[in-house]
């Protein structure tokens, strides 16, 4: 049965100074209670370097830099899967942060922001819902697919994404900050639920 999870995308950016080890590397991230230790620096380096948070001070200046911001961006968002090889990625310039709004896109049947090159889209037919690689409009598509689910378990599967990633914010997010810090554990916990969760 198709799923989705919530991802980030490309984290390429410098590690913190004060990171003890330096950061495996991988195109992209699904975020869950699974996470390990270095997944969530991995998390880290993509949110600090993609919100242009400068890394070369101390890890408390660090967070209170980011901590300042009343949005954030992240590049990522919801992957849609078919299995572990049939998979549409969030594209260029869509982000975690729109997680709420692809949530209440799908429930009211519209097409959500996704990103662009290329520019994946869902469509609606009665009770399936299908989500294209790309513009199916689009004559450019050579490569295009898609994947296919039951509205109902796309809006559970969407459910299901939400709560992998409060698991990601509660767990390994949280238990790795509050090793270093409680206080600034407490405060990254409740705006990652006010950036990413708060309006699903």
């Amino acid at each position: 049965m198709p799923y989705t999870k919530p991802v980030i995308r490309e984290p390429y950016y410098d590690r913190p100074v004060w990171f003890e080890n330096d950061v495996e590397r991988t195109e992209s991230l699904i975020l869950s209670d699974n996470c390990t230790s270095s997944e969530v620096e991995l998390f880290l380096v993509h949110i600090f370097g993609y919100n242009n948070i400068n890394v070369d001070q101390s890890m408390e200046d660090t967070f209170n830099e980011l901590l300042r911001n009343d949005s954030v961006a992240i590049l990522g968002g919801v992957a849609f899967f078919e299995n572990e090889h049939k998979v549409i990625m969030p594209s260029c310039c869509c982000g975690l942060e729109q997680f709420a709004d692809i949530y209440h896109s799908v429930i009211h049947k519209e097409s959500p922001w996704l990103g662009h090159d290329p520019f994946p889209q869902i469509t609606y037919n009665g009770d399936l819902a299908r989500i294209w690689s790309d513009d199916p409009k689009s004559e450019g598509s050579l490569d295009l697919y898609y994947i296919d689910y039951k509205y109902e378990e796309l809006l559970c599967s969407l459910e299901n994404s939400k709560k992998d990633l409060e698991g990601f914010i509660n767990e390994p997010l949280y238990q790795w900050i509050l090793r270093k810090d409680k206080d600034i554990a407490r405060k990254v916990k409740q705006r990652m639920y006010k950036w990413f969760i708060v309006a699903v």
